[in-house]
């Protein structure tokens, strides 16, 4: 892949687009677009999508983004229940520890 130099000499920069009607479809754009508008370079580096791909990409992407945010979900769910199951050993022992304790001064009596 080679560089190519934008209308104001600098290096491009190879961005990706994201939207439904070219998803994933790289392409050359001036690197000072974000600071001030840059100079206007636009220039598609990856050939045009067909339209199967069209249509069945951005459904892929939502899917992925579906099954990471349930993953997100599953995981807080997942340490939630972790510090609850360890709250209720630690309650456990301590319990364990105070009636054994006092079992043992009865015995002393």
């Amino acid at each position: 892949m080679a560089g190519q130099i934008c209308y104001c000499g600098q290096l491009a920069k190879v961005k990706t687009l994201w939207m439904d009607g070219n998803p994933t479809r790289r392409f050359f754009g001036c690197q000072s677009y974000e600071e001030n508008g840059g100079c206007g370079l636009f220039s598609w580096l990856d050939p045009p999508m067909c339209e199967r791909s069209k249509n069945v990409i951005p459904g892929l992407l939502r899917s992925i983004r579906s099954m990471e945010e349930a993953e997100r979900k599953a995981n807080k769910r997942e340490r939630k229940l972790r510090f609850l199951l360890i709250a209720s050993w630690v309650m456990f022992i301590a319990l364990w520890i105070a009636t054994s304790g006092s079992e043992g001064e009865k015995n002393e009596m």
